[in-house]
């Protein structure tokens, strides 16, 4: 099986992909994340916006290490997140699953304001981010093969294993 989530940044892509994974090795599965993140192209390959590298574009992730590194693992169970998941049908029509995360836009600029992960960011670039997020991040193909998930409230791992088995 393979799943794909997708979401704005700071919507918990990765918390929900580590709660699945707790809950499918409990159940005797074998489990690995594909974090888009790790895929990024080199920081000099990245073009810039007002001076700063653009990593909110489709563009600078290696598609074709990822599908590989998705296509070569042995695991049960095979969870590809990041906000551009659901970008490239080559990708997407290999899901079993997808499942989408929702945050409000006031939601997400409180938690981007938070994140302390990259280097600093020029106070525009949260705007930047949900413009990307607006333009490349969303639904893709048929919408209703998408479970929507709300990421400002709790969640019950458990019951969305059973909506997509």
């Amino acid at each position: 099986m393979i799943i794909g989530i997708g979401g704005v940044s700071r919507a918990g892509k990765s918390t929900l992909a580590e709660k699945l994974k707790v809950h499918l090795e409990k159940a005797g599965k074998s489990v690995d994340i594909f974090c888009q993140d790790e895929y990024v192209k080199p920081k000099i390959s990245i073009p810039k916006v007002q001076g700063v590298p653009d990593w909110e574009r489709p563009s600078t992730i290696k598609w074709d290490s990822l599908t590989n590194d998705v296509q070569r693992s042995e695991a049960d169970v095979k969870i590809v997140e990041g906000l551009f998941s659901f970008y490239p049908a080559s990708l997407r029509v290999k899901y079993d699953a997808k499942l989408f995360l929702e945050i409000d836009k006031e939601v997400f600029l409180g938690r981007k304001s938070q994140d302390k992960r990259w280097d600093e960011e020029p106070e525009w670039y949260a705007e930047h981010v949900w413009r990307s997020y607006m333009k490349y991040g969303q639904k893709k193909g048929d919408k209703s093969e998408y479970l929507d998930i709300s990421g400002e409230a709790p969640y019950d791992p458990k019951k969305i294993l059973e909506a997509i088995s």
